[in-house]
């Protein structure tokens, strides 16, 4: 039977963290445990060293007999089995040994081709204890070839002792490892965790208001769970704008839906072919109002959303400024109307949509000329300040009660007095949304009986770069 890991993010993540300690672990301790060696076998070599001069030095004086008695003190001084010598001649021959009860048979580690060359050393496992380790060093000294070896018990001893502490430290290394793990896992799947509830519970109960609560800690957990929020709010607002726009079709479409079939069934009933062309032509007339008013309300809906297609571009003020002039100058002299336009000769550029802005300044100007009254004024001024450009429209209309003002902007709002009797209530918010979707805001002031201001507020641009 295979036996195969569990699949969880928590296990993978745990054993990670474990398994980059361990490596970390074994990478210091084998660092450690060769340097030590090396410099263990560094020193051992370094005493032997010295004993090139000493030998050398007696040999000269005291011949081969001389060297033979310093040799036998030397190893009796220390223990014959903590040090010995050797002599071999040129044929390598041993002519002389201190002591090798504790040694056994040590073979000669050089041959002619070595003479005159430095020392050369070697390690070898003695004879008589397999279990002890020596290092033996080989020099040429004129025609007698010369070995000292001295056991490596003490560093065995040193290197085990780092062996074992190893298998201690890697047992608490391990654990701590483990413990680690688990520790920073359990931190790092918090808030997956939390995200993860707040998902089920959304689900469960189709609250989009719920939200992920942030740490402030700034990591890329805190960043997940705020572009998580982000997404939960233009999700809320985007189902908000659904629901809020079905309400409304609801509501509002009756009229034009119930007019479009009673013409239809009056046409029905009719046998005058030129009241049924008449009606047919009301008909198709209520249909494209109806159709007007549905694309309007799919704009507003987009708009606010963020999923309305926008053209971002450098916009000139002063050529949308001409386009309303020609737009509504017919009108406000049929009604009488003084609309005076004041922007700046200079080429002044927002950051925008041309097409949308126009459309949103085009409503905002026809709700003004459509509520002031014959001899009434019309003003369009343009200025700028820092990186903003401003738009107010102006007029001398009956004004907008205070507690109307808050909802001017809302979807089929309509004031029961003045404006009750003209439009469906929509130019406005359609105009707000297609603003503040560019970037730019609108704000709406008024005073009974003396007029209303609108006014505009969109990024300024460089004509040369968006």
């Amino acid at each position: 039977m295979k036996i195969r890991p569990p699949k969880s993010l928590f296990f993978k993540l745990t054993s990670f963290y474990a398994l980059i300690f361990g490596i970390a672990f074994i990478l210091v301790f084998s660092s450690t445990y060769f340097m030590v060696k090396q410099e263990l076998m560094g020193l051992v070599d370094e005493d032997l060293l010295e004993d090139v001069l000493d030998i050398s030095t007696v040999y000269k004086e005291k011949g081969l007999r001389g060297l033979q008695a310093y040799m036998s003190q030397e190893a009796l001084d220390d223990g014959p089995e903590e040090k010995c010598f050797l002599i071999f001649d040129n044929s390598g021959s041993l002519i002389f040994s201190t002591e090798l009860d504790a040694w056994g048979t040590i073979p000669m580690i050089s041959s002619h081709d070595n003479e005159g060359n430095s020392p050369l050393f070697t390690t070898i496992s003695l004879e008589k204890r397999p279990s002890v380790r020596a290092r033996v060093m080989g020099f040429w000294l004129k025609d007698l070839f010369i070995e000292v070896g001295v056991p490596l018990e003490w560093n065995d001893l040193v290197l085990e002792r780092i062996e074992r502490a190893f298998i201690v430290g890697a047992i608490f290394t391990m654990f701590f490892a483990i413990i680690t793990g688990l520790t920073m896992t359990k931190k790092t799947l918090s808030k997956l965790r939390e995200i993860d509830e707040v998902a089920r519970r959304i689900a469960d109960s189709k609250d989009l208001g719920q939200r992920v609560p942030l740490k402030g800690s700034g990591d890329e957990l805190d960043h997940l769970a705020t572009t998580f929020n982000l997404m939960l709010g233009r999700l809320e607002a985007f189902v908000k704008e659904l629901s809020d726009m079905l309400d409304n079709a609801a509501h509002d479409f009756k009229t034009p839906l119930a007019r479009i079939r009673a013409m239809a069934e009056t046409s029905l009933s009719s046998h005058n072919l030129e009241q049924v062309t008449g009606t047919l032509v009301e008909i198709m007339n209520e249909s494209d109002r109806f159709l007007s008013i549905l694309n309007a309300i799919m704009d507003i809906s987009e708009a606010r959303t963020g999923l309305l297609d926008l053209k971002i571009e450098a916009v000139s003020v002063g050529e949308i400024m001409e386009e309303l002039e020609a737009a509504f100058s017919g009108v406000a002299r049929r009604k009488e109307i003084q609309m005076d336009f004041f922007y700046p000769d200079r080429d002044i550029c927002v950051r925008g949509d041309r097409s949308r802005l126009l459309q949103a300044l085009l409503n905002i100007l026809d709700n003004a000329l459509k509520f002031t009254p014959k001899g009434g004024k019309v003003t369009v001024r343009v200025w700028t300040e820092n990186d903003k450009v401003y738009i107010t429209i102006s007029d001398t209309g009956p004004g907008i009660k205070e507690d109307a003002l808050p909802r001017i902007f809302d979807r089929f709002f309509r004031e029961d007095e003045a404006r009750s009797s003209e439009g469906r209530g929509i130019g406005l918010s359609l105009a707000k949304a297609l603003i503040e979707a560019q970037g730019g805001s609108i704000r709406v002031d008024s005073i009974i009986g003396k007029g209303t201001v609108f006014s505009v507020e969109m990024p300024r641009t460089d004509k040369k770069r968006v």
